[in-house]
């Protein structure tokens, strides 16, 4: 085991967090299945850290309910097939028994660092879930914070916008201009400095490179290889799709979903 995820692991249990090493993405996929129950309902944060490692099929599999928004045999063509297999399942999975994700950054100090742009990512690693379950590469792992704030904001959220087509000043310059627009991808930071008070966070260290996350002045060949596998498995919604997409309303496609978790809440307490 390399001394960086020897004092990662080490640093993550002094935050009261579980810390497990997994030596390839089959050991992953195997501990993860152990950590969720069969019966268990488990919502899915975007992460193709996640789809690389293949165990959303294994869960599939063997019959335990997933809620994933971000599957990439789905055909979104407009707002409709937005709401029905992106948006109504994001709520769906803000609470489960289960959320797993993965993560933009760790510190050697145990810190775990991520931005989202919708914030249902961020939010689903600390609180609606009893259990949560980050897994990452050791790519993903960074000295500090002034590191991963590096990192995040000129390589992470660059390479996404750039890779999604999304008009953004980083996505062409390669570094943060601080902006704020509709496509600003860092618009929700959070940094889980030890366990969360109601939820059990288990953090899984693969000992391979998942996920989108590098520093620029690694080789080429390692920083192409991450590309090249972060781009067989991300997600993104087609660009006509995003561009027409009708933000002001998008709640009132869940609306139904709400008023019956209000229903039976109001039934309990009778």
């Amino acid at each position: 085991m390399e001394e960086a995820i020897r004092k990662t692991l080490k640093s993550l249990e002094a935050r009261n967090l579980n810390a497990l090493f997994a030596k390839d993405c089959k050991e992953a996929r195997q501990l993860i299945l152990s950590l969720i129950p069969q019966k268990a309902v488990v919502g899915i944060g975007d992460s193709s850290t996640v789809r690389q490692i293949g165990v959303i099929q294994s869960l599939n599999k063997r019959g335990t309910k997933v809620f994933n928004p971000f599957n990439r045999r789905n055909r979104i063509k407009d707002d409709k097939t937005h709401a029905k297999f992106v948006f109504r399942p994001m709520v769906a999975a803000t609470v489960c028994d289960v959320f797993l994700t993965g993560t933009n950054a760790v510190t050697r100090d145990g810190r775990i660092i991520n931005i989202d742009g919708a914030g249902n990512r961020v939010a689903g690693m600390f609180w609606g879930h009893p259990r949560v379950i980050l897994v990452l590469g050791k790519n993903k792992i960074v000295q500090n914070l002034e590191e991963a704030f590096h990192r995040v904001k000129n390589v992470i959220a660059p390479e996404h916008l750039r890779r999604r087509e999304a008009p953004s000043p980083c996505a062409v310059t390669g570094r943060c201009h601080d902006c704020i627009g509709r496509n600003r991808v860092c618009a929700v930071t959070t940094i889980i400095e030890s366990k969360p008070l109601f939820t059990e966070m288990n953090v899984i260290i693969v000992n391979e490179d998942l996920g989108l996350g590098w520093d620029r002045s690694w080789p080429k060949r390692r920083i192409n290889g991450i590309a090249a596998k972060h781009e067989k498995f991300m997600w993104t919604i087609p660009k006509p799709v995003r561009a027409t997409l009708n933000l002001k309303d998008i709640w009132k496609t869940v609306r139904t979903t709400r008023q019956n978790i209000q229903t039976r809440n109001s039934a309990g307490k009778k």
